[in-house]
C-alpha cells in the first residue's frame, strides 16, 4: 500500500496508481480495512456497494484523523482524498465525482484541487462517508458473487432517491387520511357501545323468544365489530404512524439523505423499507375503511332492525290495551283545543 505523502509534497495526478484495477474488483462483502502507512492509521472501504455499483464508499475512523494530525504538520496535509484513492488502488484520473461528507466535487480528470485539501473530521451530525464514483468500465461480476436483491435499481441513484421521495410524500398523505379514518372509527365505536345494551323492560315484555334470541346474536355482532374497530384504532395510535413505530426514523432518513440526495450505506434496503412503509399505511387505511363501512354498519343495521321490530310490537300492544290509535289521539287533541 502507498505511504502518506510527506508534508508539502503532492502526488501527481499522472502518477500510476497501485493495486488491482477497479474494473477487475469484485464487490465487497463487508467493509475492508486499508492501512495508511502504519497499523495505527487506516480507513474502511466498500468497493461497488449495491447503491454505488460503479464506485466505492470510504469511511475514516476518528483515530486516523488524530494520527494524521499528530505525525504530520498541524494542517494534516497528508490525509487527503488523493492519498485515500492511492491507498485503495484507484486512479484519481478515473474519478468523475466525489461526495465528501455529502458535498459533491468534480474529479476533473484527477486535477481537482479538492483532492489535495487536508481532510478534517466531519461534524457529529454530518454524513461520515466519502462516496467516490469511478468513470471506468465495470467488469462482469463472477457468477459466484451473489448480488443483493434490487442491486439493479441501485445503479440509478437519481431514480432511487426520486422513488423514496415519492413514497414518503404518499405516506404523509396516507397519514392524514388515516387520522380522519381514526376519527370516524371512534364515532362509530361510540354508537356501537350505545347499542350494545340489555333490552328495556318494555322491550322484553313485548318481545317473543325469537326477538330475544335475535338480540343476543346482534349484541355478539356489535361486540365483534367493536373489537375490530378498537384493534385498528390501537394500531393507528401505537403502530406505524406513531412515535413508537418507524415514522420518526423514516423522517430523519428523508431529511438527512433523501432531500440532499446523499448516498449512504444501506440505501437500497432503506428504499425498500420506504416502499413497504407506504404499503403498510395503505393496507391499514383499507382495513379501517372496510371495518367502518362493512363490519360496523352491518352490525348497526341488524341492531336497528331488531329494535324497530320490538318498538313496533310495543306500540301495537299499547294500542290494543288503550284503544287509542295515533289518528284517534290526534283527532281528540284537536277537539280539545276548540
Amino acid at each position: 500500500m502507498a505511504e502518506i505523502a510527506p508534508h508539502g509534497q503532492t502526488v501527481s495526478p499522472d502518477t500510476p496508481e497501485t493495486g488491482v484495477q477497479f474494473a477487475e474488483r469484485s464487490p465487497s462483502a463487508a467493509w475492508e480495512q486499508i492501512p495508511l502507512g502504519s497499523a495505527a492509521s487506516f480507513f474502511w472501504v466498500w468497493f461497488k456497494p449495491a447503491t454505488v455499483p460503479q464506485g466505492l464508499v470510504i469511511r475514516i475512523p476518528a483515530e486516523s484523523y488524530r494520527n494524521a494530525l499528530g505525525r504530520l504538520a498541524p494542517a494534516g496535509g497528508g490525509l487527503t482524498i488523493r492519498t485515500l484513492l492511492r491507498a485503495a488502488g484507484i486512479d484519481a484520473r478515473m474519478v468523475s465525482v466525489c461526495y465528501l461528507y455529502g458535498a459533491p466535487c468534480e474529479g476533473r480528470n484527477g486535477t481537482s484541487p479538492a483532492f489535495d485539501h487536508p481532510l478534517t473530521e466531519p461534524a457529529a451530525d454530518a454524513d461520515p462517508n466519502i462516496v467516490v464514483l469511478v468513470d471506468a468500465p465495470v467488469a462482469p461480476i463472477p457468477p459466484t458473487v451473489s448480488q443483493p436483491a434490487g442491486a439493479a435499481v441501485g445503479a440509478d441513484l437519481v431514480k432511487v432517491f426520486d422513488e423514496m421521495e415519492a413514497d414518503w410524500n404518499a405516506s404523509l398523505l396516507l397519514e392524514r387520511q388515516l387520522t380522519l379514518a381514526r376519527k370516524q372509527l371512534a364515532g362509530t365505536l361510540s354508537r356501537l357501545g350505545a347499542l350494545d345494551r340489555d333490552l328495556s323492560p318494555e322491550e322484553r315484555l313485548h318481545g317473543d323468544r325469537q326477538d330475544k334470541s335475535d338480540w343476543q346474536e346482534v349484541r355478539r355482532g356489535l361486540k365483534d365489530a367493536a373489537v375490530k374497530l378498537s384493534r385498528y384504532i390501537k394500531e393507528h395510535d401505537l403502530g406505524e404512524t406513531s412515535a413508537a413505530g418507524k415514522k420518526v426514523g423514516f423522517q430523519e432518513v428523508y431529511l438527512q439523505f433523501v432531500v440532499p440526495r446523499r448516498p449512504f450505506a444501506g440505501l437500497l434496503q432503506m428504499h425498500r423499507e420506504f416502499e413497504a412503509y407506504r404499503k403498510r399505511l395503505q393496507t391499514l387505511l383499507t382495513n379501517m375503511s372496510v371495518a367502518n363501512t362493512n363490519v360496523a354498519q352491518e352490525a348497526e343495521r341488524r341492531a336497528q332492525q331488531v329494535l324497530t321490530r320490538l318498538w313496533s310490537r310495543a306500540r301495537s300492544a299499547q294500542t290494543k290495551t288503550t284503544g287509542w290509535t295515533a289518528h284517534r289521539w290526534s283527532t281528540h287533541k284537536q277537539r280539545d283545543s276548540i
